[in-house]
């Protein structure tokens, strides 16, 4: 019995310190304005980011955006051939919680 409080307590302590950053770089491929969808969350609304990140995208997925990972081959020469697509975001890294 103290195994089982001492594993649910683990686990409650690692649900409530984890932490989630997400984002989605997307382009509207015939004007090439960019935007991002981003969430971060800790403890508990870690796991909410996901979703925030996800049900961004979609809002302007229907707008006619599309995340840059998904473009086409020939709208990706587009923009680069009209200097509009966005440099990739080098990865960062958090330190010192």
């Amino acid at each position: 019995m103290t195994k089982l409080i001492g594993g649910f307590f683990l686990l409650l302590m690692l649900t409530l310190t984890g932490c989630s950053s997400q984002s989605v770089m997307l382009v509207h491929p015939q004007s090439g304005a960019t935007v991002k969808c981003g969430a971060t969350g800790s403890g508990v609304m870690a796991g909410a980011a996901g979703g925030i990140v996800e049900e961004c995208s979609k809002n302007y997925e229907r707008q006619g955006y599309v995340a840059v990972e998904k473009l086409t081959p020939e709208q990706r020469a587009d923009l680069e051939r009209r200097g509009v697509l966005p440099k990739p975001e080098p990865p960062t890294f958090r330190m010192g919680y």
